[in-house]
């Protein structure tokens, strides 16, 4: 008896190949723009999570102040720049001279106030208020990502205690 099938060729066809290369364009096609997407929404949510250790770490060194004997309490000053931006000459400047050599950056474990996704530093302000009926003292701080190119900018957060 003759073998009556034929032995295909091993390999793909001309049409195959245009169909699966037509297929997997379509796949990048969603693929990329949401991968891009991603990684970009990622940075924002890190420039947010930076800003929250930011203020942990100034409340930490307020509730410090506060429980030591013959200290006011208060936050770190805000930068005397012209932008009120954390930059590293601030960062590195002590927060009450006449107390202790302590700056910024010491509140911080890596030594470094944490800046945004694209290594800039974020704008910080500080101030207090009186409420006049009862005359108690609320005291603020707010912090705000300037950077144009930033997936954050224009977020801030002010924060009182």
């Amino acid at each position: 008896m003759k073998n009556i099938i034929k032995k295909r060729n091993a390999g793909f066809t001309m049409m195959e190949l245009v169909v699966t290369i037509a297929l997997m364009g379509i796949l990048m096609s969603f693929a990329v723009p949401a991968y891009n997407g991603v990684g970009e929404r990622m940075q924002g949510e890190r420039n947010i999570a930076n800003m929250h250790t930011i203020r942990e770490q100034f409340f930490h060194y307020f509730y410090e102040m506060h429980q030591q004997r013959g200290r006011v309490a208060h936050f770190p000053p805000a930068p005397t720049n012209e932008n009120s931006i954390m930059d590293d000459e601030w960062a590195s400047t002590p927060m009450d001279s006449t107390l202790s050599p302590r700056a910024p950056k010491h509140l911080f474990s890596t030594f470094k106030v944490p800046k945004n996704s694209n290594n800039n530093p974020f704008k910080y302000e500080t101030w207090r208020d009186t409420i006049q009926v009862t005359g108690e003292v609320v005291r603020y701080i707010r912090l705000e990502d300037i950077d144009e190119s930033s997936p954050s900018h224009g977020k801030s957060f002010t924060y009182s205690i």
